[in-house]
């Protein structure tokens, strides 16, 4: 379990999710190659969507952004940079 902001979460490895291969599959190919510009996950309530994206969040590196930024721009290219920055 992890704590976040005083909340008890339990997050699962990406590996346990059951099913759901393609949007498995779609995740991991834009954390690979973000030029893909993102993936929206659509379905029924209870079919995963947030367990597995909460789950590869765990698996990726941390990254530096913009300190304050609502959208995580990336401080060392400012071409990537959102306008409130």
């Amino acid at each position: 379990m992890q704590q976040d902001g005083g909340e008890r979460r339990l997050f699962f490895p990406f590996t346990a999710v059951v099913g759901q291969e393609r949007a498995k599959l779609a995740l991991l190919r834009v954390a690979v190659d973000p030029t893909i510009g993102g993936v929206l996950l659509s379905g029924d309530k209870g079919t995963g969507k947030s367990t597995l994206v909460r789950a590869l969040a765990q698996v990726l590196p941390e990254i530096e952004v913009v300190e304050g930024c609502p959208f995580n721009c990336n401080p060392r290219n400012p071409l990537e940079m959102c306008e409130g920055v």
